[in-house]
Order: structure tokens, then C-alpha cells, then sequence
């Protein structure tokens, strides 16, 4: 019998993903370092990752570096043959840098030298992260002490490689009814000065991928545009400009969708800014954390879930799935690279589809041709969180999912019922379980 012309396509795609990953040898990721870690055999928990850190709930969880047996899991956690981590946003720093670095006593933290000097030893870089994410942006007050701690603490070995800042306020005023377009205007100007407070260290920033449009539909995108300092530009355009290095939250677990959000700011980071320093990068952020909605993220059960996997109408929710996410993207977006949030948000971790990397296990890349067998998934009882859609078309077969029209703006609802059949009415690739919305907005 004769191939279909999908199913030829399907084996070329999947050829041409291994063969990208067989290419890369140094992939240079990005990863987020926040201050704990999930410890999936923790006795409490059950290999559940819980939906808060409180109570008991708090013994599932411990510091990533501040132990030896810590930071060899996570020097074993960047270190994969082929899926190299070369720069980690390092949580926890706040409190050890201060007042030029030295404590009460005169003493400079011996963790934090410990851990920039082992950091080194691997070729890593360490930014330091901050993310206090109010109005103020406080951040850019408390970045300079990265430097001040590099000339008093200091040594060649053990150096602050740059500061990292995750400020969300941007979400709260991205409005384009004209009622923010001060306070997005001051957030630009907190962001200029963070970027002067930290010098001469480069200054990287977390973005999200719809903070660039007012409206964010692939067939009605229209840009937020923001006049400032002299140039009319889109919000993230500006946001490039500034940074030294992003990356781009886009909140999904499929590589096709992945790429088309962060595909507008990365054309851009690449005409302007690509080469442009030696630390400038552009990383796609995949989330590996649990969230409310499981197409957020890549892992294996949705925040609240009962079971430690559960199922999904979209993506393959294991590490496979998600180097195989990055694979895709670099298909045509070359210069980027990935980046991972967090560790030991399920990264590392031993949950399913998950494998813990230590020293003592010969780590090797995951491959994208295989992947992990976990238990019999169940369908977690979580609602859907609708805060979070782009358009109707992406409450993709939730009921009770309410629209406004508005981004990031709808009321949650309850369990999926599944993603729509062959001639299903679509509006994108991610409502049909075909995975092909056609032309004529029918699914394949």
C-alpha cells in the first residue's frame, strides 16, 4: 500500500528532528536555578508534586547548592553529552551579596563562592536572579551588588558572569486601551536603569511572548506599540533592545506552537542584536513546572493533581518531549536556544518521563526518538484556568470556558472533553486531535 502523503511527511519530520539533534554538540541552554528543588521520593509527597510549598508539603522540597550531594545533582543536571546547560539563573543570592558581599563578621558567603567556583569547573556561567516583580521594579536597586560582590568576594575562579531579572509587572499594565501607557513607559525606563545598575555586567530579562501584541490571534495579530526614548516600537522590541539577553515565556508544550509565539521577537533579536556582544542570547523558556492548565507546561500532571501523571490533549510531557520541543525550533529559528524553567521543577527529578541525572550515572542526551514509560496516566480533576488563553479557539474542547475578547482575560472551567474530530470547527493546529486545522477551519 502506498504511503499517504501525511504519513511520508510524519517520517520526514521525525528524520529530520534526529538528525538536528544528533548535530548539536553543545546546545548551550539557559536554566533557571530558583531556590528549591523537587525531591520526587520525599514521603509526603508520593512523587506528587504539590500545588504549594507550605506546611508539610515544604519537606518535599530542598535548596539546590547549598550542600555538596545538591550541587553535584545539579552539576550532573547541566552536564548532559549534547544538552549542555551553559548558563543557570541562580535564586538565593540576594541576602549573601549585599552590603559589598561580607557578612556581620567580615566574612565573604562560602556557599556562594562554592558554588560560582565549582560553576566555573564546568565551563557554566552564573547570573544572578532576581524577581521581586513589583511596580517599583526593585530590581534594579538590588543588581548592583552582583559587581560589588565580584570586586570584594570575588576571585578569578569565582565571578558573577551577569545579572538576571524576572519582573511579571509588565502583565499587569500590557492594556492597550491607553489607561497604562505611562506606566509601561516608567517599566521601560526601571528596565534601562536596571541595565546601567548592573554594568559592567550584561544584564539578562524575562519576557512573555504576548506582552508584544494587543492582540495575539495568528490571523488578527496586532502589535502593542510604545513610543518611547525616541523610537516607536513594539513592547518587546524595546525590551531587546535594552537586555543584553532574553528569554521568551511561551507558555506551551508543543514545539510548532512554541516557536510560532516566540517567532516575532526572535527575527527581530536576530536582525538587531545577534552577535552584537559575546553574551547576547535569545532562549525559548519551556515551563517544567506544574500549572493549572496542562498544555502550559511539560510536566507529567497539572498543579493540584492527585496521580503523578496525568493526561493531556497536547504535547509529550517528558524530557524527550521537551528536547525534542527545542529540536524543532531550531529548525528555523537557528540562532536560538532553549531554556529551562526551572530545576528540579520536574527536571532531574525521577518523576515519570523525568530521569534524576547525578554523577554516578553516566548521564547521556535524551534522545527524541524514545521516550520514558510512566504509569497509566488519569485525568487530574484540575479546572482549566482560562486567565491564560490568546483566543476562544484555545479553550480547545474545555467547557464552560467564557472569552471576553480580551487577552489573557476568561473565566475557568471545568475538565477537558477532548480535542475536536476530523471536520471539527478550528481556529489553530492545537483544537484538532489531528493536530491540522485546514484552511477552511475544519480539522483534518
Amino acid at each position: 500500500m502506498r504511503p499517504s502523503a501525511r504519513a511520508l511527511f510524519s517520517l520526514l519530520r521525525i528524520f529530520v528532528l534526529a538528525e538536528v539533534a544528533n548535530a548539536v554538540v553543545a546546545s548551550n541552554y539557559a536554566m533557571y536555578v530558583w531556590s528549591q528543588v523537587f525531591d520526587a521520593s520525599a514521603p509526603h509527597c508520593g512523587g506528587v508534586y504539590p500545588p504549594d510549598k507550605n506546611g508539610d508539603n515544604a519537606s518535599c522540597f530542598y535548596h539546590p547548592w547549598n550542600t555538596a550531594e545538591a550541587r553535584a545533582h545539579l552539576w550532573a543536571s547541566c552536564t548532559l553529552p549534547g544538552r549542555e546547560v551553559t548558563r543557570i539563573f541562580l535564586s538565593d543570592v540576594k541576602s549573601r551579596v549585599e552590603n559589598s558581599g561580607k557578612d556581620a563578621t567580615g566574612q565573604c558567603d562560602a556557599d556562594l563562592l562554592t558554588v560560582l567556583q565549582e560553576a566555573n569547573s564546568f565551563g557554566i556561567e552564573v547570573y544572578g536572579l532576581y524577581g521581586v516583580s513589583d511596580a517599583a521594579f526593585s530590581e534594579k536597586d538590588l543588581v548592583g551588588d552582583l559587581s560589588d560582590f565580584n570586586t570584594n568576594c570575588g576571585t578569578a575562579s569565582a565571578q558573577f558572569s551577569g545579572a538576571a531579572v524576572n519582573n511579571e509587572h509588565f502583565t499587569s499594565i500590557k492594556s492597550c486601551d491607553g489607561s497604562y501607557d505611562q506606566a509601561q513607559k516608567d517599566l521601560l525606563d526601571n528596565l534601562a536603569a536596571t541595565r546601567d545598575n548592573a554594568a559592567p555586567l550584561p544584564l539578562h530579562f524575562s519576557v512573555s511572548w504576548n506582552w508584544d501584541c494587543c492582540s495575539c490571534s495568528s490571523t488578527g495579530y496586532v502589535r502593542r506599540e510604545i513610543d518611547w526614548n525616541g523610537a516607536t516600537k513594539s513592547a518587546l522590541e524595546h525590551m531587546i533592545d535594552i537586555a543584553d539577553s532574553v528569554d521568551v515565556q511561551v507558555a506551551w508544550n508543543t514545539g510548532s506552537t512554541m516557536q510560532r509565539r516566540s517567532e516575532k521577537p526572535y527575527t527581530y533579536w536576530n536582525n538587531t542584536k545577534s552577535g552584537s556582544t559575546s553574551t547576547t542570547q535569545f532562549y525559548v523558556l519551556a515551563y517544567l513546572n506544574p500549572n493549572s492548565d496542562c498544555r502550559l507546561s511539560f510536566a507529567p500532571h497539572a498543579k493540584g493533581a492527585l496521580t503523578n501523571t496525568d493526561s493531556c490533549t497536547t504535547g509529550e510531557r517528558t524530557e524527550v518531549g521537551m528536547y525534542a520541543a527545542f529540536d524543532e525550533i531550531l529548525l528555523s529559528q537557528t540562532n536560538s536556544r532553549g531554556g529551562l524553567h526551572y530545576m528540579g521543577g520536574v527536571y532531574s527529578t525521577g518523576m515519570p518521563g523525568w530521569p534524576i541525572h547525578s554523577s554516578g550515572t553516566s548521564p547521556t542526551a535524551s534522545p527524541v526518538s524514545s521516550a520514558p514509560v510512566s504509569s497509566s496516566p488519569t485525568v487530574s480533576p484540575v479546572p482549566f484556568d482560562c486567565n491564560n488563553i490568546q483566543s476562544k479557539g484555545e479553550c480547545n474542547g474545555y467547557t464552560d470556558c467564557q472569552w471576553s475578547g480580551n487577552p489573557s482575560s476568561g473565566s475557568c472551567g471545568a475538565a477537558p472533553t477532548g480535542c475536536g474530530g476530523s471536520q471539527s470547527a478550528c481556529t489553530s493546529n492545537e483544537d484538532c486531535c489531528s493536530g491540522n486545522c485546514k484552511g477552511n477551519g475544519k480539522c483534518a
